[in-house]
């Protein structure tokens, strides 16, 4: 007997897997009201879980699942580092800024589709430039990471640019 989730009804994981992160969120929101980063960390990893699960099913298919997957996790990183870092005057964390600039990059890694690479490499060169200039660190410093990242992304950008231009 072949298993009830398969590539053809993969969107009964999301379902589930969205109806549970809700539930997490509902009972902590009605009954552990002090518990909300618990329930914030909880309900992402359902997500995260999920959504890899559908990659899982179809690879090639369902590439596209392995996106909010990797988004969730980069949420969750950036969560907790922006828990557990000082706070600028606006309340903001530079350092969970930072931190989900370096998740997209991450995740244009991670990817395999040329276009949803570059999608990620720009949006992680615009995140981590906005998170370094609200950094706490001498403008000399703000320069040096700033052009350091401009070169390695760019590199990436390029890279990824000329394996889109064989194809």
């Amino acid at each position: 007997m072949q298993g009830f989730i398969t590539k053809q009804n993969w969107w009964v994981v999301t379902v589930v897997g969205g109806a549970l992160a809700i539930a997490v969120m509902l009972v902590q929101q009605n009954l552990l009201p002090e518990y909300d980063f618990a329930a914030f960390i909880i309900a992402l990893v359902i997500l995260a879980i999920t959504f890899y699960w559908v990659y899982i099913l179809d690879k090639q298919g369902l590439w596209w699942s392995l996106i909010p997957s990797l988004a969730m996790l980069t949420i969750l990183a950036t969560g907790i580092v922006a828990n557990f870092t000082p706070k600028d005057a606006s309340g903001s964390s530079p350092y969970g800024v930072v931190t989900l600039g370096l998740g997209a990059a991450v995740m244009g890694i991670i990817l395999k589709q040329s276009v949803a690479k570059l999608v990620m490499y720009c949006i992680a060169i615009i995140t981590l430039l906005v998170g370094d200039l609200m950094l706490p660190l001498t403008l000399i410093w703000k320069v040096v990471l700033i052009a350091v990242e401009i070169l390695l992304i760019g590199y990436l950008i390029i890279n990824t640019y000329r394996q889109v231009k064989k194809s």
